[in-house]
């Protein structure tokens, strides 16, 4: 049977180990996978088995406006509509916020006003 419960001082002591012998993660900070306002858990089996878990809540935004909208309009709507996305985030709980594009301009809009980057990460992303 396998189970799940918030990371002991235990478990995080044989994480800091686990987590200096990877070579793939041997270079990250282990105090960053307990700080806020993620959940730092552990998955673990009847034999003492364990693996450990980062949990955030990230928001993913898409989006597709009206092509016979004047772009003035749509500049104005992405802008508010942006501002009132990040407070929402914000008070949800949200630790993340992932824009998806293909469309040059827009990247261009929304990284120069609110600051987005290219993902730098290998990331592995499965919707549920």
């Amino acid at each position: 049977m396998i189970d799940l419960r918030p990371a002991t001082e235990e478990d995080f002591a044989r994480f800091k180990w686990c987590l200096a012998q990877d070579e793939a993660h041997k270079e990250q900070d282990a105090d960053d996978w307990r700080a806020g306002p993620g959940e730092f858990m552990t998955f673990f089996d009847h034999r003492g088995n364990r693996v450990w878990v980062r949990i955030e809540r990230v928001m993913r935004i898409s989006i597709q406006h009206d092509p016979e909208s004047p772009m003035p309009a749509l500049s104005r709507i992405l802008y508010k509509g942006f501002f009132w996305l990040k407070s929402e985030a914000r008070n949800k709980g949200f630790a993340e916020v992932i824009f998806e594009s293909r469309a040059p301009r827009l990247i261009h809009f929304l990284k120069k006003l609110f600051g987005f980057e290219r993902a730098r990460n290998n990331y592995s992303v499965r919707t549920i």
